[in-house]
């Protein structure tokens, strides 16, 4: 979440190796499977890079958007400039829907990668899920994509090792950018919060567990630094989330259908944590 951080999820490319698949699980159908899903997985990883460079060009537009409502709201309804938000919104909204059509497509062709590898028996099935499941978010599928991992997180995929990180990371990123895309919405508080919640728990344990493995001195206050985002949303004001610039990685929309599970293989932190625990300095516009 953090901004110059490249979290595990886009690393684990390297673990689907294109030309090594075939070799790694012999001849016969295996072989041809195999070959099949790395072909896919290299075909979407260049969706991605497309991908990603949409959600910028929307985001930029995102920032541009937030200015103007900006402008509109001090301005005591000037009329200029209250068309200038809603054409600055207009414009915001078109790119964030070529960007989510992009990572439909990204997290389409991993389903079918996922697939082969599942049929290969190959463990990079794993990886491939989760980046599936990261795209479904960035596509705006913030529900299905959470689902995806939190059935991860129940199957015990990964169970105390970086990809179960991985899978936590993703997760609590699309409960926060559930939480405020239906604090942006109108939802109901007891759903946004629930979901906030969720998010901020997913980051303290992920924290705690950093700082118990004795992970770098950096991760851990990028972590830290999330849980303190995610803080700030369920205490600012509904007009001050609207008029703050949000992640480039959050999606649009309404983000229907997120609800977080309870049950096996969560074990969120307990507790809130209070403002400025582990970080120093304001909390910025995004990450």
């Amino acid at each position: 979440m953090t901004q110059g951080r490249n979290r595990l999820l886009w690393t684990l490319w390297a673990l689907v190796p294109v030309g090594l698949l075939a070799f790694h699980y012999g001849p016969g159908q295996r072989a041809s499977r195999a070959e099949q899903a790395g072909a896919l997985v290299a075909k979407a990883d260049r969706a991605r890079s497309e991908a990603e460079a949409l959600q910028s060009a929307a985001h930029a537009l995102h920032v541009t958007a937030v200015a103007a409502r900006a402008r509109a709201a001090a301005s005591a309804g000037e009329p200029s400039l209250h068309r200038a938000a809603l054409e600055a919104v207009a414009a915001e909204e078109a790119a964030y829907a070529e960007s989510a059509m992009a990572w439909t497509g990204v997290a389409d062709t991993l389903a079918s990668a996922q697939a082969l590898l599942s049929e290969s028996g190959a463990p990079q099935a794993r990886e491939v899920r989760v980046a599936k499941a990261a795209a479904l978010v960035r596509a705006g599928e913030v529900a299905a994509g959470a689902g995806e991992l939190e059935d991860m997180l129940a199957d015990g995929t990964g169970a105390g090792t970086p990809l179960e990180s991985a899978v936590r990371e993703e997760l609590a990123t699309a409960y926060y950018h559930g939480a405020r895309l239906q604090r942006l919405a109108g939802r109901p508080e007891d759903e946004w919060r629930d979901n906030a919640r969720h998010a901020r728990e997913q980051f303290r344990y992920l924290a705690e567990d950093a700082r118990a493995r004795g992970e770098p001195a950096g991760r851990v206050r990028d972590l830290e630094r999330n849980v303190e985002l995610v803080l700030d949303l369920e205490q600012s004001a509904g007009d001050q989330v609207a008029l703050k610039v949000k992640p480039k990685d959050c999606p649009s929309g309404q983000c229907n259908g997120l609800a977080p599970r309870k049950g096996k293989g969560r074990k969120p932190g307990e507790g809130t944590p209070s403002k400025g625990a582990g970080m120093q300095g304001e909390i910025g516009d995004g990450w």
